[in-house]
């Protein structure tokens, strides 16, 4: 090897020096970044998700209380269509026009008037707990809540899954962030450079999954 080649070599060994510091400077910087950046996402999400989780306990009481009334309501609806039968078989006028008008719930009359015509045309009555249209009318206030619960608990779950996928994205910055640290502590050229392009690709594939994540 002449001088100048040795001269040559001295020269370019500080420039690549160099270039592998600036390279593990911004991946230092971008990995440290991207780290803040999903453990704020993750907590966010987590904190959604507490929330809607509470607001899905919240409808789930609100539609027991609901199915609670409901069912009151139909066995009320049914006793007193089974008084209302009696006095209308005993012939008692009076006491049939008194549960008519003072006690069968108004909103319970159209269908006690299809009894009676059913009644009338010699046919038998649908049964008070078979009768799927009354039924559904009864208890869809809080069918309804059930299933605005379900939906809320489907998106607790998802924030759910949300703050976990960030929190693996922060794994995936602090490698890259571990392997740029430590070539400062390495001499070798070729293992500085190993370690640089593994702190890339690891990187690399976190900025990829932050931008397919949803953020808050």
């Amino acid at each position: 090897m002449s001088s100048w080649d040795a001269v040559g070599m001295a020269k370019a060994a500080p420039g690549a020096d160099r270039l592998l510091e600036v390279v593990a400077v911004l991946l230092l910087g971008v990995a440290t970044v991207g780290s803040a950046w999903c453990g704020y996402e993750a907590s966010r999400w987590n904190g959604e998700q507490g929330d809607l989780t509470r607001q899905a306990s919240d409808l789930d009481v609100e539609s027991a209380r609901l199915s609670g009334i409901a069912t009151q309501r139909v066995a009320y609806d049914a006793s007193v269509l089974s008084d209302y039968a009696q006095a209308v078989a005993g012939q008692q006028v009076e006491l049939a026009g008194f549960y008519r008008t003072s006690l069968v719930r108004p909103d319970f009359l159209p269908l006690l008037e299809e009894w009676e015509a059913q009644v009338e045309a010699g046919q038998v009555p649908t049964n008070l707990f078979e009768d799927e249209e009354y039924l559904q009318e009864q208890f869809a206030e809080s069918r309804a809540v059930q299933a605005e619960s379900e939906a809320v608990t489907e998106r607790s779950r998802s924030a759910g899954r949300s703050a976990d996928a960030y929190v693996l994205t922060t794994i995936f910055f602090a490698i890259g962030l571990f392997f740029a640290g430590v070539t400062s502590t390495v001499r070798s050229r070729t293992l500085r450079t190993v370690l640089l392009m593994g702190s890339s690709l690891t990187v690399a594939v976190a900025l990829g999954r932050v931008a397919d994540l949803p953020f808050i």
